[in-house]
């Protein structure tokens, strides 16, 4: 349950097999965190999976990548998607677009400017998510699907003051 008046923030970073998802609520940290796995690029499947999401959690704030932001990489197909998420009709949920300048901002150390760099100060910030950073990716590698955990991090983490442990 959210404590009165305490904002509840649910970031979503969909990725080529399902969406990763934080949920961070405010002066208490990550609540919850993990992957929702649709087995393949489907934009349905996974508009499915952030709904049921949106559901279970019922943030206050919704945080998703700002795809038109400079930085910003996403393919067509997870463009559409966040395009879906972004102008859906969210009763009482305030969508918030995040770029990758403002995730950078959230932390000094001078990886921040890789993914994987950041992805080592959000498992700095929140111990308990170490087990779940992937090893180094090399050049030859698809990206881990668990990065996708770190990135809906990030994107919470940009909307609401939040402690670490």
């Amino acid at each position: 349950m959210t404590p009165q008046g305490a904002k509840r923030v649910l970031g979503i970073d969909p990725f080529s097999r399902g969406v990763g998802f934080a949920v961070i609520e405010e002066g208490m940290g990550l609540v919850d965190w993990g992957l929702r796995i649709t087995h393949k690029a489907d934009n349905r499947k996974a508009a499915g999976a952030i709904e049921n999401l949106i559901e279970k959690f019922k943030p206050d704030v919704l945080a998703l990548e700002d795809w038109e932001a400079a930085g910003s990489r996403r393919c067509d197909r997870v463009e559409m998607l966040l395009n879906l998420i972004a102008t859906g009709k969210w009763e009482g949920i305030e969508v918030r677009l995040i770029s990758l300048r403002s995730i950078r901002a959230l932390g000094s150390l001078p990886d921040m400017g890789t993914k994987y760099g950041r992805a080592l100060f959000f498992a700095e910030q929140f111990p308990e998510l170490r087990a779940f950073l992937p090893p180094v990716r090399k050049i030859w590698m698809a990206e881990d699907s668990r990065m996708a955990i770190f990135d809906s991090v990030g994107f919470a983490a940009a909307c609401v003051p939040w402690k670490s442990p």
